[in-house]
């Protein structure tokens, strides 16, 4: 969203900092003609990238500091606010604390809800559940403005392949409906609640579904998975496909999309399915019923059985059917969650104008 995010603001000066290494998104924004800088945080070197910060910002003086997250929302907003700026933006995009209370980032996080009325001028929020979640946690609602995650058309253009030669490239069943799951492997992500889910279907007389897997440690390689599966799979054919890079025809291959999730801020990956006009059926996380909307099908989190149920209710549709509320999904996104759009509401912030 942060590399959207700068394409989209062409009359603006942006300088990328990363509190530690530059990594990917930093590796494209930098291809792509930005100024992207490495603090390199550590625990034994912080002195020293706190130092390198505090320079960055007084020879730049900028007149806008946007930070992105816990750890950033604490260090940039600390350390530009003693650098002398006061236009300090924080962005919060989780709805639950990501470990325990009193980890690091929970004690981080009570930090900034203390902070929270002085440091920011603006708390930009990506979901109405992050807000509300937040201000909970003691975070100044006063100062929170939600601004939803957004996509350009271009990037998620529709392949000129069918989608049968798409499932070929993965060597995915024709004549199989295909019901997709996408995000990292952890708990909050609810691959234990698609497995059963996908048990359950299995169980049903739908001998046709075939379930995909994509995502960062989603592989043979991971036991606890793997054993999950085993445990609770009842059999259905899975495909794990890892973390990978060419997600927009990966999920134009799915016929179904599924969000399992048990917390989510906004979540990406069914705003993604949508562009590549796939059905979704998501649980009521974060912001995940007001992305799909009419669009597709909302339960509540962790009930595998009402999970079932939804995807076979979309299994059970024919394909033209499937097809309407693909393109009706892809409609949707690009009219409500349009990046150039959501770049005017992140400009208005900077400026001070709302």
């Amino acid at each position: 969203m942060l590399f959207r995010l700068v394409k989209s603001l062409p009359g603006h000066s942006h300088i990328i900092v990363s509190l530690t290494k530059v990594g990917p998104i930093g590796a494209q924004l930098i291809s792509s003609g930005y100024s992207v800088h490495s603090i390199d945080l550590r625990l034994k070197t912080f002195v020293i990238s706190i130092a390198k910060l505090w320079k960055l910002i007084d020879f730049y003086r900028p007149n806008v500091i946007q930070t992105w997250m816990y750890h950033a929302d604490l260090l940039g907003g600390l350390v530009g606010r003693l650098a002398g700026i006061k236009n300090i933006i924080w962005n919060i995009r989780n709805t639950e604390i990501p470990q325990s209370e009193w980890s690091v980032t929970g004690i981080i996080i009570k930090i900034c809800a203390k902070l929270s009325n002085t440091v920011p001028h603006k708390i930009v929020c990506c979901a109405h559940a992050v807000m509300q979640s937040h201000a909970a946690l003691g975070y100044c609602i006063e100062r929170m403005k939600v601004i939803p995650n957004g996509y350009e058309s271009e990037a998620w253009a529709l392949p000129s392949q069918s989608k049968n030669d798409i499932k070929k490239i993965y060597d995915l069943p024709l004549d199989s409906i295909i019901i997709g799951v996408v995000g990292r492997f952890d708990r909050l992500k609810g691959y234990d609640v698609f497995i059963e889910a996908a048990a359950i279907l299995s169980k049903c007389n739908h001998r046709g579904l075939f379930f995909l897997m994509v995502g960062r440690n989603v592989d043979d390689k991971n036991a606890e998975l793997l054993s999950l599966i085993a445990e609770k799979g009842g059999g259905a054919p899975f495909k794990l496909m890892g973390e990978r890079k060419d997600i927009p025809q990966v999920m134009y291959a799915l016929d179904i999309f599924c969000l399992s999730s048990r917390a989510e801020g906004f979540p990406n990956v069914v705003a993604e399915a949508m562009l590549m006009e796939v059905p979704c059926v998501v649980t009521d996380v974060g912001d995940a019923g007001l992305i799909v909307g009419t669009a597709g099908k909302v339960v509540p989190p962790n009930q595998p059985a009402a999970l079932a149920d939804a995807l076979l209710s979309v299994v059970c549709m024919n394909e033209a059917q499937r097809t309407a509320i693909g393109h009706d999904a892809r409609k949707r996104i690009l009219q409500r969650f349009d990046i150039n759009a959501v770049a005017q509401l992140y400009e208005d912030v900077y400026m001070n104008r709302n």
